[in-house]
């Protein structure tokens, strides 16, 4: 059934407490509570983990490795989840690469748009560079110059100076050329032609400049001549980017060329950054009061450099410098001198080097490390001087976009980015139209939107109008979310991360998906109060769209502007993790006793009391085991605030910045008193950030020599000397690993070791703290390495965690554990062992060392911060954001107490980000605690109650980006109230007013009318046939588009429906992953709304060769697969045992005793089949003094080492000594033994040597330490997933490569589908391999045991058998956590493929030898396990192979489906499910061009009514039976009656079956799905008779699967006709399959035309040949590769989509030439060719089968299985003949056709079609076999064979057989039962 909510039960994921809920769809729900109580947990870890897993699942095993699925989460149920988006605050890249263009994958789009759409200007003069043809050359000349104008063409060419005029005069004669206009030294300018410009000349002046052209290397010189034959100066053109004025070269413009990420477009100086590392001049002279001789230059005041320093001053004192007077009153020319030195700057010249040289000279020695350290105390990252910071070359900026006007208004006063290099004139520049690529990336976005919506698109071609509707949607919609103020350029490490979350925001919108549930992470983030309105109308938007938000938020506005409001509680951590309240804003604020509510409705607030005790109680305390919170001290309501008094700047110690201006700050200054809390506000973009993070921190680090980017613009900083240092405290994580803990951070853990080390037994055992610890020492686990678990790699799936079983989880040994400390308790004295210690929380440590004053010191801190509830060896990377931010908060207040005298200025940037209302007041106590110990703090924030409690404000304003920047107010709280200035200002009023007066309820909100229209609404689409239709598709409905073939319903549901609603989801992931599952291309519709994302269930022709099974297909032996790895148990093949390790000892025993006396080589395995080329290792090896490495079985040199192909698996081993094993060599053996078990990892190869050759035999051992047999002492590789692959020549049989039978001519090369290389002829040549008797596997693999049973034996179940065992297998603990999801998945995948009516097959049924139907039903099977809700699943004929019992049985599957919330579009013809539908689509009214329309929607009975609509007239009025006029009787009496015999056929589960088959019918082969047709048919029949037909000759037959087949010596050829494609090319086509395009080609070829100009038929090939188009091979169209976008298909720009060149286009035959003839479709060939007999013959036939629509020339690619199976039959008609009078004289061929579902993608009036032309196959004296379920087809059979009764082992046997008059008898039979309805 559906759901109208997200049912959770039994959620345990971290904290949570086994939660139950039901979360409404379609609503906004904010989760908050305290910070650590489980919010991200429940809406991250476990919602949308599983929301977006499911979805995932979807997509193939190969895309699933790169989409990031989430890990399973710990919970009992969830249902009725959909597709899940999440929306974060991460930005997992911190390169300066990576900026808010990358993030946004504009600068993608850019890059591809400026290298279509920009236009190229001349560096040197300005002009604008194009590529001339001889065309526009010619234009250009009759168009400027006068008419009759005497002109000489010249070409360019280069010749060796050292010939002689007369010599390249002798060259030129030869080549025909007479005349030379010139020479400069190699540069001749060669005379092409002279002539005058007048219109009888056009045709020689465009050949000469042709010519010219041609031979000039793409340069030709048109020179103006008088009457005199005098020249002027020349016009000069190329045919490429070239400027002929100023001869500069400009390479093509590629999409690299625009990307700073390309090494094609990077600049070469700073490789993209934009900036560079060097030598900071600032760091080097950090105070310039100093003087020369007072130590102004730094770094040479040391001792080591001592002598530099006076080298200066004597230098300085001969060039008269001042030595005493300060570095800042210097001149720029004596600085100059100073750093840069003066002449060569070399060290022996008598001249002073410069400061410079001598950092050239410290470089040059920066191997050794103290001088790498000292040079990077002078180092900084400043704006690269080549490309001045654009990142990219500098020819790459020269191209511009737009017009002059668009750019002018875009950059509004600011000035154009002028390329390095430039030499224009600034006038000359600033005149240039457009804009460049860097000019584009530093506009504010807002700007850069309306750049773009000018920029005209009216002549773009559709993929530049593709790419400008996607940039100017997505700038709109970063505008849209408040980001118009950011640049393109902004690196993306210096977002917050509310812009973050912003930016990844825009994605979801621009999806414009409903039925989707979108995860946000605390959206407000960053945001001003002014700003979160219009996030909250954003967010509703997305909700009022039809889908559901999930978000985790502490902001007052947008936790009431929700619809339901999740609260969890009541603390953090394991106090933690139970729902508190769950309802509506209006139920939340009248709650007394929830703590959420009491900050909401006002009775508490965070306290602005600045408080002068230090260590007051800023936090309402959890008591350990307490349930509730009590009452927090100063925190409930008063009558008003008490604001601090405002701060006196005469007598406080102040910061003060001086004409900032960078980015938008406009010359600010700035003063920042010291010793307060300073809060620096203002919307979001006004320029808070650039003024603290990119100019004062910056600077403060600068001030202190300490490395840095250079400070952002301004004139001074004054101040910083009275301060210490400077901290940023921000929310990034602290440790990736679990041995980074709290106690750890904050230095407690040192303090409890060493009380440990203390105790009488650490001094009696002689342990050190280091013994205490879990990071190294002896003293933790040595299996666990001290993280307390095991960490097991589960490849595709979630990895595992296991407690370790040695230690418990305690990271120690257990003598350690057994050191307890001893402490009186009112409980009585309790000892605790140092894991003991680690599971304490804070608070119980404070209690338990209370009088311990180190770890009182150390622990204290993290309670102030209010994480005493975090346990002191907590993993780091489990703490939440805030919590992070918190500890390091603690961290800094353990250090300012070790530090009393130190005074530091912390910087904090919203440190509120995550935290609870709670959890601010603790916050601001510990702000508090730092003031008290008389430290500074500004923090940039936008939280009202910070601001609030804040000494100082200073407010930047009064917008964002352009219009931001200016400082708006400065002062306490109170002065900033009092200004009226500003937002800010206006927040505080009403937000001190709501306080002190109360918070009145919300009014109640108005209820959401629910949405009416739950439809998916298509409107004016044109996709491929479709006549801008509009279409309506209920949504949570059962839909079926039905309509004759060809008229455009898969269109309609793949091209559009599923292509538009998988995009979309697919934008929400990264580029990365994208391009490994591309989605479809946009299709040709104006638009699609109310689109969830979609999950397709397509035909495939192909199943896919014999290494593809049923498991592998369901992906269950992927599964079955790491089972065995994990928890397999690896025997010996050889001895059965279990293998176990063995020493190194036991292995030179073995190696003495089986190579006695005998020269071995003992190999260390280095690389085990890994791809790559492994020059690394040689070298390596090399440098060891190691002359070769053995690759893949060939010694290689490691001097000289070859190039391995970088593709493919390599073994690599490294050989360590040639020794004689004997008793005498015993040391060295076992000395080369250890080296190599070192080396290999526990293994060794041991390789004898051939005494006779010298080289080594191939009888060679492994020995390992870990796997080796006990009893013959072979050792084993670990065990691998690979070694159970079927595609691993790890793994299998290399008799058979993995495929299980032995096939003639299969090696293991091929891997793929067996029947893209078998030959006709040696089809059904396979036999079961005796190497592993049928199971694929090779010994190793098949010796790996689980629970007895090797992988092959599980997997020969049948998927019911399979299902029981893994029901009743019995786990242990440790095997249940590795196997937990492992069976998961196996287990669904089993249970749905019983659903769909599969439980008869086994698991390793081949793919080849499934039906149509079957392989169809496991990709159903494999999607629908993922138990989505709201997804739009759109199926291609799931009744394909259906017998018309199991098709009901679907029937009630997929409307199951649709029960549970989603919407199902079926493409389909059959009449029970059309009769199914809630809605029906019939498309038509013909195919083809004939088609693409709606001809009739709505209920079966509106279909049904509808004269129009061919469906509905079939549906009422069904085909009659028998057929009149559907045998040619005079034609079949030619026929003797001839019969086959199948005897004792017995593959798969066929049971001895004897049947007999009329020959010269039409024979249907029927019975329910898995019954044994095709086994009978396909598997035993036709393999057989393809081999006894093609060894007539032989006397005896070899007959598999059966005992004998008798009967068939009169047949001539069999032939299966099925509907895989007719070609794989674009070059495939009708034409050229049924033959007549050969005999077309020879008409055109006999032209008048044609002949004239010598052409033959080959001309007339676009396969070959000169006739075909070269730009597009003749193909007719060009593939543009868009990257990570679909890759855009259009018509050739030369051809046309003709294929041909216009010399063969001129050819016309009755009008038409060779392109037209391609473009028609079969009913107008028809006429066209009516009088040529052999062509009109087969085109009538086409048209008899129904496929008339199709065009000559289409390709074969866009043609479905049922069209190629159709033109496939008219080849086999073409060649038969058709009347008495054809056979009269001569024979006839008899052949057996093989149809398989021939009705597959036939709509119910092309069966009529289909019919005729099997009866006529007969007629003509053929076979026809047709294996089917359609009635239509079996009741006009003329014999019926109908297998059963059921399917799998309980089938396999000839129910009934006869005429379907006969057969309908049968009362076993299912298919007489059914036939028996349409008959009678």
């Amino acid at each position: 059934m559906s759901h109208e909510a997200i049912i959770v039960r039994g959620a345990r994921q971290n904290n949570l407490k086994n939660l139950d809920l039901d979360i409404p769809l379609g609503e906004m729900v904010v989760v908050t509570g305290v910070s650590g109580s489980g919010k991200s947990t429940l809406a991250f870890d476990t919602i949308y983990a599983e929301g977006q897993r499911r979805y995932v699942e979807t997509f193939s095993a190969y895309a699933r490795q790169f989409l990031d699925r989430m890990d399973k989460p710990a919970v009992d149920l969830i249902d009725g989840i959909p597709p899940a988006i999440a929306i974060e605050q991460s930005n997992t890249v911190r390169t300066s690469r990576s900026t808010v263009g990358t993030m946004t994958e504009l600068n993608d789009y850019l890059k591809l748009l400026f290298s279509r759409l920009a236009h190229l200007y001349c560096q040197g003069c300005g002009r604008e560079v194009v590529c001339d043809t001889a065309q526009s050359v010619v234009e250009a000349l009759y168009r400027d110059w006068p008419n009759g104008q005497r002109l000489m063409v010249c070409l360019p060419i280069t010749v060796p100076e050292t010939l002689s005029d007369d010599e390249v005069l002798q060259l030129l004669n030869q080549q025909g050329y007479a005349r030379i206009h010139g020479r400069d030294g190699s540069r001749v300018e060669v005379v092409q032609d002279r002539l005058k410009l007048t219109d009888e000349n056009r045709g020689r002046l465009t050949e000469a400049v042709e010519t010219a052209l041609h031979y000039g290397k793409g340069h030709v010189l048109i020179y103006p001549m008088g009457a005199d034959r005098t020249v002027s100066k020349p016009e000069r053109f190329s045919s490429h980017h070239h400027c002929p004025s100023c001869d500069i070269d400009y390479p093509e413009p590629t999409p690299s060329q625009f990307s700073f990420n390309s090494p094609l477009g990077a600049c070469d100086s700073c490789r993209g950054f934009g900036r560079i590392i060097g030598v900071d001049y600032g760091l080097v002279i950090p105070d310039e009061r100093l003087s020369l001789k007072d130590g102004a230059i730094k770094p040479i005041q040391t001792p080591s450099f001592n002598e530099v320093q006076r080298d200066l001053i004597r230098f300085a004192k001969k060039r008269s410098i001042p030595i005493t007077k300060p570095w800042a009153e210097l001149t720029d020319e004596q600085q100059q001198w100073v750093i840069q030195g003066e002449g060569d700057g070399s060290w022996e010249s008598g001249r002073w080097y410069g400061i410079k040289e001598f950092f050239d000279w410290l470089e040059s020695k920066s191997y050794k490390m103290h001088i790498r350290v000292l040079l990077s105390k002078y180092r900084s990252y400043t704006p690269c001087q080549d490309c001045g910071g654009a990142r990219l070359k500098p020819t790459s900026l020269w191209w511009r976009v737009g017009s002059f006007e668009a750019a002018e208004q875009a950059l509004s006063g600011r000035a154009r980015f002028i390329p390095k290099g430039n030499t224009l004139a600034a006038d000359r520049f600033n005149q240039l139209p457009g804009l460049n690529i860097a000019d584009v990336m530093r506009l504010p976005l807002v700007r850069c939107a309306d750049f773009f919506e000018q920029m005209g698109d009216a002549n773009a071609d559709e993929p530049t109008q593709l790419l400008l509707e996607e940039i100017r949607s997505r700038l709109g919609y970063l505008c849209e979310v408040g980001l118009d103020y950011l640049t393109l350029d902004r690196q993306s490490r210096t977002l917050s991360g509310g812009e973050v979350q912003r930016i990844n925001l825009t994605t979801a919108l621009g999806t414009s998906l409903v039925n989707t549930l979108f995860v946000l992470d605390e959206p407000s983030t960053g945001l001003h109060p002014r700003d979160i309105q219009r996030l909250v109308k954003v967010l509703h938007r997305l909700r009022d769209a039809g889908n559901s938000l999930l978000v985790v938020e502490h902001d007052p506005q947008v936790i009431l502007a929700a619809d339901r409001i999740l609260d969890i509680g009541p603390g953090p951590g394991r106090h933690g993790g139970n729902i508190e309240f769950f309802g509506t804003p209006n139920a939340l604020l009248k709650r007394k006793t929830n703590l959420t509510a009491s900050y909401l409705n006002g009775t508490k607030q965070v306290s602005v009391r600045h408080e002068q005790v230090p260590g007051i109680p800023v936090r309402d305390r959890l008591p350990h085991g307490s349930g509730s919170r009590a009452p927090m001290e100063g925190s409930t309501a008063s009558p008003g605030p008490v604001y601090p008094e405002p701060a006196s700047q005469k007598n406080l110690p102040a910061i003060t910045i001086t004409g900032a201006r960078e980015h938008n700050l406009k010359n600010i200054n700035v003063t920042i008193p010291l010793k307060k809390l300073v809060c620096l506000t203002g919307v979001s973009g006004s320029g808070k950030s650039t003024l603290m993070r990119q100019i004062l921190y910056p600077a403060i680090l600068k001030h202190l020599g300490e490395q840095t980017e250079a400070p952002g613009a301004h004139q001074r900083i004054d101040g910083l000397d009275k301060i210490d240092r400077a901290v940023m405290v921000d929310q990034s994580p602290i440790g990736k690993t679990t041995r980074s803990t709290p106690a750890t951070y904050v230095g407690a853990f040192d303090a409890i070791r060493k009380l440990f080390v203390a105790t009488p037994l650490a001094k009696e055992r002689g342990y050190t703290p280091g013994t205490f610890s879990f990071n190294s020492g002896n003293g933790r686990c040595p299996t666990c390495q001290g993280n307390g678990f095991e960490h097991v790699e589960m490849q595709f799936l979630s990895d595992v965690y296991l407690r370790c079983p040695d230690c418990d989880g305690k990271r120690f040994r257990d003598e350690i554990l057994e050191v307890k400390l001893l402490q009186d308790a009112d409980e009585g004295r309790r000892a605790l062992s140092i894991a003991d210690a680690l599971a304490m929380t804070v608070a119980e440590a404070l209690t338990f060392f209370h009088d311990k004053p180190e770890v009182q010191r150390s622990l204290q801190p993290l309670a102030d911060v209010g994480l005493d509830y975090v346990q002191l060896g907590q993993a780091v990377p489990t703490l939440s954001g805030g919590e992070a931010q918190r500890l390091k908060l603690a961290g800094h207040l353990a250090n300012t107490k070790a530090k009393d005298k130190e005074h530091i200025l912390f910087l904090f940037d919203e440190p509120t980000t995550g935290l609870h209302f709670a959890d601010i007041a603790t916050l601001m106590g510990a702000f508090r605690q730092l003031q008290a110990a008389g430290h500074s703090l500004l923090v940039i924030e936008h939280n009202l109650d910070v601001i609030r409690a804040a000494d100082w404000l200073i407010d930047i304003g009064p917008e964002g980006g352009d219009a931001g920047g200016e400082l708006l107010a400065a002062g306490s709280p109170a002065e900033i109230m009092a200004s009226n200035n500003g937002y800010t200002a206006q927040a505080l009023r009403e937000y001190d007013a709501s306080l002190t007066q109360g918070v009145a309820l919300p009014a109640p909100a108005k209820k959401r009318k629910r949405k009416t229209d739950q439809v998916i609404s298509v409107h004016h689409a044109r996709e491929h046939n479709l006549k801008n239709i509009d279409v309506t598709i209920p949504r949570d409905k059962l839909t079926v588009i039905s309509g004759v073939s060809g008229s455009g319903k898969s269109t309609l549901a793949f091209d559009l429906i599923f292509g538009e609603g998988q995009r979309r989801y697919l934008e929400s992931l990264n580029a990365y992953a994208r391009q490994f599952v591309q989605p479809a291309s946009r299709p040709d519709v104006d638009a699609i709304y109310g689109i969830p994302p979609a999950v397709a269930i397509e035909q495939r022709t192909s199943r896919g060769g014999r290494k593809s099974t049923l498991a592998t297909l369901t992906e269950i032996y992927h599964y079955l697969r790491l089972l065995y790895v994990k928890l397999g148990t690896q025997h010996c093949p050889e001895c059965e045992v279990p293998i176990e390790p063995q020493t190194p000892a036991a292995i030179l025993a073995r190696v003495q005793k089986d190579y006695r006396n005998r020269e071995v080589t003992l190999l260390a395995p280095m690389v085990v089949a890994r791809k790559g080329i492994y020059r690394e290792l040689a070298e390596w090896a090399a440098a060891r003094g190691y002359t070769r490495l053995r690759v893949d079985g060939e010694y290689q040199p490691t001097d000289n080492w070859p190039k391995l192909d970088r593709y493919r698996e390599h073994n690599i081993e490294l050989p360590l000594t040639d020794v004689t094993v004997s008793a005498r060599n015993e040391r060295a053996l076992m000395d080369g033994l250890e080296q190599a078990l070192d080396l290999g990892n526990g293994i060794v190869i041991v390789a004898p040597v051939d005494k006779r050759t010298g080289k080594q035999a191939a009888s060679e051992r492994l020995f390992s330490t870990q796997r080796a047999c006990p009893s013959c002492g072979d050792g084993f590789d670990e065990l691998d997933p690979r070694l159970f692959s079927y595609n691993s020549k790890h793994g299998w049989c290399q008799r058979c490569y993995g495929t299980g039978q032995i096939i003639k001519g299969f090696d293991e090369e091929q891997t793929g589908e067996e029947r893209t290389w078998l030959p006709d002829d040696e089809a059904g040549t396979e036999k079961i391999c005796p190497g592993c008797n049928g199971q694929r596997l090779n010994p190793t693999a098949l010796a790996v045991r689980f629970r007895d049973r090797s992988i092959a034996e599980l997997a020969s179940l049948p998927v019911v058998a399979a299902e029981q065992w893994f029901k009743t297998l019995k786990l242990k603990t440790n095997e249940q956590a590795i196997a937990r999801d492992l069976l998961a998945e196996m287990h669904s995948r089993l249970q749905f493929l019983q659903k769909v009516g599969l439980d008869y097959l086994s698991l390793d049924r081949a793919a080849p030898t499934l039906s149509g139907g079957e392989a169809q039903r496991i990709r159903l099977a494999a999607q629908l396990g993922s138990s989505l809700q709201g997804v739009c699943y759109v199926l291609d004929e799931p009744t394909i192979g259906l017998h018309t019992r199991d098709n009901r049985k679907l029937i009630e599957t997929l409307r199951e489906l649709q029960q549970q919330g989603n919407t199902v579009v079926v493409v389909e013809h059959d009449e029970d499910t059309i009769r199914e539908a809630d809605h029906l689509i019939d498309m038509g009214p013909r195919a083809g061009i004939n088609g693409g329309e709606v001809v009739a929607h709505g209920s079966l009975k509106q279909v049904m009514g509808n004269k129009r609509s061919l469906t509905g007239q079939m549906l009422s009025e069904p085909l009659r039976h028998p057929m009149p006029d559907l045998r040619n009787a005079e034609m079949r009496k030619l026929w003797d009656k001839e019969s086959l015999h199948i005897e004792g056929a017995t593959q798969n589960n066929l049971r001895k079956v004897n049947v007999s088959v009329p020959l010269r019918q039409l024979v249907t082969i029927t019975g329910v799905s898995g019954s044994g047709k095709s086994t009978l048919i396909r598997g035993v029949l036709y393999p057989n008779l393809k081999q006894a037909i093609a060894q007539k000759r032989k006397t005896k037959q070899t007959w598999t699967g059966a005992s004998q087949i008798t009967g068939w010596e009169n047949i001539d050829r069999i032939l299966e006709v099925d509907q895989t494609p007719i070609g794989k090319t674009p070059r495939s086509c009708p034409a050229t399959y049924i033959g007549i395009w050969d005999t077309i080609r020879k008409l055109f070829a006999g032209t008048v035309d044609a002949r004239l100009r010598g052409y033959t038929p080959a001309r007339f090939s676009f396969n070959a040949g000169d006739g075909r188009c070269e730009a597009c091979g003749g193909q007719g169209e060009q593939k543009i590769e868009m990257n990570f976008l679909p890759d855009v298909r259009v018509l050739c720009d030369v051809c046309h989509g003709w294929r041909f060149n216009d010399e063969t286009l001129s050819v016309t035959y009755k009008g038409k030439h060779i392109g037209d003839v391609l473009a028609m479709n079969i009913d107008e060939a028809v006429e066209f060719f009516a009088p040529i007999s052999k062509v009109h013959h087969a085109l009538r036939l086409l048209q008899d089968v129904g496929l008339g629509y199709l065009t000559l020339g289409q390709q074969s690619p866009t043609l479905s299985g049922g069209e190629a199976q159709r033109i496939k039959l008219v080849a086999e008609l073409s060649k038969a003949n058709m009347t008495p009078e054809d056979n009269k004289g001569r024979r006839s061929a008899h052949n057996l056709y093989v149809l398989d579902e021939p009705t597959v993608g036939l709509h119910m009036a092309d069966v009529d079609k289909l019919l005729h032309v099997l009866h006529r196959l007969v007629d003509a004296g053929n076979s026809v076999l047709v294996i089917e379920h359609n009635l239509d087809v079996i009741a006009e059979a003329d014999w019926v064979i109908d297998m059963g009764p059921e399917g799998g082992s309980q089938g396999g046997k000839v129910i009934a057989q006869g005429k379907p008059d006969t057969v309908i008898k049968r009362k076993k039979s299912y298919t007489g039962q059914y036939l028996r309805e349409i008959l009678n």
